[in-house]
């Protein structure tokens, strides 16, 4: 009998060779049948067992989004007699519970993919044959050259209107919803927003130079209205 000591791969391989197909269940209270978290573990783990190799997480990142729990992580899986040598498997989940046991079954449905996945394993599912079809997100209809040439027309008059920094704020924050709702590009936007930068500029430097010619040059301001003629003396 040899002693040498089998690497991952080669291990992995002799529990291919030992199982290839799992069956289908129907749980209770459901009209289709499934390969269930349980069944490919139940079949799995003592055969990777008997090959040694073991699995588990090294990597689970988690999002809720409402009753849906969305769950991205990597399996492990090491040689038992050389630690260092193993090989990690990408998986993600989805688990849908009213309560708090969403991000459980989303982890079930990670690992146990992971698992049929790595072993190349049947389940007699054929996604090729799904009769859903396809529907992508809405997109949002692109606004046209003319209609982008008309919003900085109305930007623009909107701006000599504005008389402070502040309205130049609240001018862009109304834009910014508009933009927003009709999907304006980055480069479009980019446009827009270099025009109220610089209405803002102007009227903050208005601001300044009205201070400096009423107050001179005085190092502050409170510096300024004591040294105003109408203080002096």
């Amino acid at each position: 009998m040899s002693d040498k000591i089998l690497n991952v791969h080669q291990r992995l391989a002799a529990a291919m060779e030992k199982v290839d197909y799992i069956q289908k269940e129907q749980k209770k209270g459901m009209n289709y049948s499934i390969v269930s978290h349980d069944a490919v573990t139940a079949k799995v783990r003592p055969i990777l067992l008997s090959q040694g190799i073991v699995y588990y997480p090294v990597r689970c990142d988690h999002l809720q989004d409402g009753n849906r729990a969305e769950c991205s992580m990597t399996i492990r899986f090491v040689n038992i007699d050389e630690p260092t040598d193993y090989f990690d498997v990408p998986t993600f989940g989805y688990g849908i519970d009213p309560q708090d046991k969403g991000p459980g079954k989303a982890m079930s449905y990670a690992v146990k993919y992971a698992l049929l996945k790595a072993l190349g394993l049947e389940t007699g599912d054929d996604p090729d044959h799904d009769a859903i079809p396809y529907e992508p997100l809405p997109k949002q209809k692109a606004i046209s050259s003319a209609q982008n040439k008309r919003h900085l027309e109305t930007i623009e008059r909107e701006l000599i209107d504005c008389r402070t920094p502040n309205d130049v704020t609240k001018l862009l924050n109304s834009w910014a919803d508009q933009g927003e709702k009709e999907g304006w590009s980055n480069d479009y936007w980019n446009e827009a927003k270099a025009k109220f930068a610089r209405r803002k500029k102007e009227l903050v430097e208005d601001t300044v130079g009205s201070i400096e010619e009423t107050f001179g040059s005085a190092t502050t301001v409170s510096d300024a209205i004591r040294s105003h003629p109408i203080n002096a003396g």
